[in-house]
């Protein structure tokens, strides 16, 4: 019975966890990079921020109760001199990460060196993270939302100017 209650127990922290990403494989671009944006915010940090937020004002209020679900943003955005910084195949590590059965592709479009897909996470039938990449050839743009449910709650805290 314990072996039992021990693999329900592991399930449910797997579930839990399985949609955090490794951006490792994302981050080794960063130093070829002529300009490049991190941000990192898990759950304690998001949760901090929103004290800063005004339910008042439209934005503020949409990104606050965003907030209140996320539980992880990570963006990396890079941009290189060189067309032939990076190829599409180095982001495989990324990409493969999204085969586990929770991630659900829901745009892709290919034209040439160019590739944008969106993929959410879906557990127990709830959306419950978000992933975003875009890449042209001297552009880099990684979105990853961990609680994150729609789209639009992506953008409300893509507009939020936290530093006033």
């Amino acid at each position: 019975m314990r072996t039992f209650s021990f693999a329900i127990l592991m399930l449910f922290a797997t579930a839990a966890s399985a949609q955090q990403l490794d951006l490792k494989s994302i981050d080794k671009l960063a130093d070829k990079a002529k300009s490049k944006t991190e941000i990192n915010l898990d759950e304690s940090m998001l949760k901090s921020a929103s004290a800063a937020l005004d339910d008042k004002k439209a934005d503020e209020g949409i990104a606050k109760k965003a907030i209140a679900k996320a539980k992880g943003f990570f963006l990396r955005s890079f941009e290189f001199d060189d067309k032939n910084t990076f190829k599409i195949e180095d982001l495989k590590p990324i990409l493969d990460q999204l085969k586990a059965p929770n991630w659900k592709l829901v745009l892709r479009n290919k034209e040439d060196d160019e590739l944008t897909e969106i993929w959410m996470h879906v557990t127990n039938g709830e959306t419950d993270g978000m992933f975003l990449i875009s890449a042209e050839p001297t552009e880099l743009t990684v979105i990853h939302g961990i609680g994150v449910s729609d789209v639009s709650e992506l953008s409300a805290l893509g507009r939020l100017n936290l530093v006033k």
